[in-house]
């Protein structure tokens, strides 16, 4: 039995099952009796065209047909499948001989191409490692460091150890607070490849707390470098390591290796791959001592910013994580089982005669298109790694980024050149299809096609510089769910109506409204009373004037009236001794006497008064005595 080999592009158990099953149907009568009824079909196809031509049956083209169906479906082979990925063998045996023979031939040229190509472009072969496999892997590398939830287990290299935490308050309270008080320079820390160098600190009387195992170690800025700085070599490299080979599918042994060849072939040799690692451990914490040290300058706007960064920056990696695995496998897996799975229908196909054999040349082309994706892929694999090792010499160019590798400014633009090109390459895989289908076919509309996936999408939003002039309401509008402003800071939507406020110049006016109101009130208050006092006061002193003049010896002792009242009475007591009149009647009717004459001796007119008083008492007294 002959043997072929097969290179399986896609997953090889898959196509392993599809060669089976070929294999079991075309070894039964249902086979047979399926290729009868296309050589049945056929016959009549013959000789209806041969009349609707006006000449005899072309009989020679069953024939030929019945030479390839002998040809490619009667003897039996054996096929040998090699996964291209795993490097997993399988073998099938009773596959017909021409579907084994056009699958080994098919990928032969397809997978051998492929080869060829990368031996002459000398670029890290895609069949052993994949497609853009060094951009992929820096990127899963730097996505297995941004968080602790990434870290995992690498944060604690040590019982109670605290890495994210130490390295978060030396790098605030040590490195960035001699960036504030200028004993340091950005470029000092930002552009130094050397970690031992970039984030050394001899700072004395500053201090910071370590969290390394154990109780927690407060300590001056330079004693503190001088423990952390082994204890990042010795304990949390290792980790680390550990932590990123969980990320790339590397062991923590090979991790290293695999490392350091993705880095030569983007960015050259003379980049240790464990430094490089550490870096990358140690960036994203920089990143948050960042934001504590604008929390507190009271920078919360630069804070927020720069957590809004990290945060689109972590979302989009995640979102963009084994794109190219998630796109181009089961694509491939399935187009390559597709193949050999019709298999036994074109042997109904030949059946049909000259047209059932154009047919079968159409099947042998959809083969060819799905082998030549390896080959395109080869040479836009080959395009990614030599953009991206342009931009990354131009990156440590002196004349033009003077940034090298693993520095921390090299790191952040490392990031953004990684999303450029990968973001590039995922576009240029989805359309490896459709080119190679351009080049079989040599459609008009795959070439469109193409063309309109080749455009820049529109991804600026020019409306934030020129906004719409007017735009209709929706009929229902989503409030965003936390709002900021300068004076209010950041409170979630609604929360005004669940809480007391204070309206301090709404309050101020009231207060001063009311005050206003209560002097008013009291004011009329005092009046009123002032009013009511007098009114009683008069009434209290006309009630007085009667009761002097009933009574005066009780109220007249310390006034003018009251002496003279006193020495007429003596005079009239003299003089109207005869009379037997005492001297308290005398003193009543001469006190009458002055209240019926309007107060004698008060003012200017006392003297008048007098005499008056006086006339008309001795009238009086002469009359009744």
């Amino acid at each position: 039995m002959p043997t072929f080999e097969i290179y399986s592009l896609g997953d090889g158990a898959y196509l392993a099952a599809v060669l089976n099953a070929v294999a079991m149907l075309t070894g039964t009568a249902n086979f047979t009796q399926l290729v009868a009824v296309g050589f049945l079909f056929g016959t009549f196809l013959v000789v209806v065209g041969g009349l609707l031509q006006a000449r005899g049956p072309q009989f020679h083209h069953l024939l030929v047909a019945l030479v390839l169906y002998a040809a490619l479906f009667g003897p039996s082979a054996r096929v040998v499948l090699e996964d291209l990925r795993s490097g997993a063998v399988r073998t099938v045996d009773n596959v017909p001989i021409g579907v084994a023979f056009m699958g080994s031939a098919m990928s032969q040229i397809g997978y051998g191409t492929t080869r060829l190509f990368e031996q002459a472009f000398a670029t890290p072969r895609m069949t052993e490692v994949g497609f853009a496999t060094p951009l992929q892997l820096l990127q899963d590398l730097r996505r297995g460091t941004l968080s602790l939830a990434t870290l995992g287990a690498a944060n604690s290299p040590t019982p109670g150890a605290d890495m994210e935490r130490t390295l978060t308050n030396y790098f605030n309270e040590c490195v960035l607070y001699a960036l504030d008080i200028q004993s340091r320079t950005r470029d000092e820390v930002l552009r130094n490849p050397d970690w031992t160098i970039a984030f050394a600190s001899s700072l004395r009387a500053v201090t910071t707390e370590l969290h390394l195992g154990g109780a927690p170690l407060l300590a001056e800025c330079a004693d503190a470098w001088a423990q952390l700085r082994p204890y990042l070599t010795t304990h949390f490299l290792p980790a680390v390591t550990q932590a990123v080979a969980q990320h790339i599918g590397e062991s923590p042994a090979n991790t290293p290796a695999a490392v350091q060849a993705a880095l030569d072939a983007i960015a050259g040799a003379g980049i240790d791959a464990q430094n490089y690692m550490l870096m990358a451990a140690m960036v994203p914490m920089l990143d948050k001592a960042n934001i504590a040290r604008a929390n507190e300058r009271m920078d919360f706007a630069t804070a927020a910013s720069i957590m809004q960064a990290v945060q689109q920056r972590n979302t989009q990696w995640a979102a963009e994580a084994t794109l190219f695995e998630r796109i181009m496998t089961p694509m491939m897996t399935f187009f390559e089982a597709f193949l050999f799975a019709v298999s036994p229908l074109m042997a109904f196909a030949i059946g049909l005669g000259p047209m059932g054999i154009k047919m079968v040349g159409k099947w042998l082309l959809f083969g060819l298109w799905i082998q030549l994706w390896q080959p395109v892929l080869a040479v836009l694999n080959l395009y990614v790694i030599m953009a991206a090792r342009g931009e990354f010499d131009a990156m440590r160019s002196a004349g033009l980024g003077n940034l090298e590798l693993p520095s921390v400014m090299a790191l952040w633009q490392t990031d953004l050149l990684l999303a450029d090109y990968l973001g590039t390459a995922g576009m240029l895989m989805a359309s490896t299809p459709a080119i190679t289908l351009m080049l079989i076919y040599g459609s008009a509309v795959t070439a469109t096609h193409l063309a309109g996936r080749l455009q820049g999408s529109d991804f600026y939003n020019e409306k934030q510089l020129s906004p719409d002039v007017s735009a209709p309401a929706a009929a229902m509008r989503l409030e965003p769910l936390k709002t900021n402003a300068p004076t209010t800071g950041t409170i979630t939507t609604g929360a005004q109506s669940l809480f007391w406020s204070v309206d301090v110049g709404r309050e101020a006016s009231q207060q001063v409204a009311s005050a206003e109101s209560a002097l008013q009130q009291a004011s009329l208050r005092f009046s009123d009373s002032q009013a009511r006092a007098l009114e009683v006061s008069a009434s209290a002193q006309g009630q007085t004037r009667e009761e002097r003049a009933l009574r005066w010896s009780y109220t007249e002792d310390r006034s003018a009236t009251g002496g003279f009242v006193r020495q007429e009475t003596e005079r009239l007591s003299n003089s109207y001794a005869a009379q037997h009149l005492s001297q308290n009647q005398l003193q009543g009717a001469l006190g009458l006497a002055g209240s019926l004459g309007g107060g004698a001796g008060a003012g200017r007119r006392g003297s008048a008064a007098h005499a008056q008083a006086q006339a008309q008492l001795e009238s009086q007294l002469k009359q009744q005595y």
